[in-house]
């Protein structure tokens, strides 16, 4: 469901949860987007090749679905609009989670220009400048990559981390390349600009025989 002010609501209710057990949280909520994106595909949802469309379709009409969850699309965070924002209602401590998305082509694929890179510049390093973060500090959040081209996920997992390493792999120690963590969730891990560990997970949802 949608909430008007839910980062109110959080902080308001919010307490300390370990980090391990966010994480684990974290990743049991990443399952059940995954699993909502395969509904879509079985569905045969049609979707532009357009970011914020995608991401209108997959929250309002799907992860809506997830009753224990909030969420809200465009949440303003510091100095940008986060894509998808979730306050997990069904338990006293109500951590949230952040999600970034990017659409993901196969155009330029190792290239500084592109959107492989834009997943890295503008998605990933926004975390690690701490340009997104989470009031929590618990430093782990995630991004969701809708391809919408036809392309080799592994290889292009091989591409991102080629991005990645060319070019903000000259601003932040990259501590584990993009790698796969279990079925359908990747992770990586850096030292953010402030000198602190941050954890991304990735979730790669190919829509690409999907798209008009």
């Amino acid at each position: 469901m949608f909430e008007s002010n839910l980062e109110g609501q959080a902080s308001s209710l919010f307490k300390s949860i370990a980090i391990e057990d966010y994480n684990s949280r974290l990743k049991a909520l990443l399952i059940e987007i995954y699993s909502l994106y395969e509904q879509m595909i079985d569905d045969k949802i049609v979707v532009p090749k357009h970011e914020d469309k995608i991401t209108e379709i997959l929250v309002d009409d799907y992860l809506v679905k997830l009753v224990d969850y909030s969420f809200k699309r465009e949440k303003k965070n510091n100095r940008g609009l986060i894509d998808i924002y979730i306050i997990e209602d069904f338990s006293e401590a109500k951590p949230e989670f952040l999600i970034e998305c990017k659409v993901l082509n196969s155009k330029n694929l190792r290239g500084e220009k592109g959107k492989n890179a834009e997943y890295i510049k503008n998605g990933i390093y926004r975390f690690l400048s701490e340009q997104y973060f989470s009031y929590n500090n618990l430093y782990t959040n995630a991004m969701i990559g809708y391809i919408v081209d036809e392309l080799d996920m592994e290889e292009n997992i091989d591409n991102l981390n080629f991005v990645s390493n060319n070019t903000i792999g000259k601003l932040v120690n990259i501590i584990q390349e993009i790698t796969i963590e279990e079925s359908n969730i990747y992770k990586s891990i850096y030292r953010t600009i402030q000198d602190k560990n941050f954890i991304l997970y990735h979730l790669m949802m190919d829509f690409s025989r999907n798209v008009r």
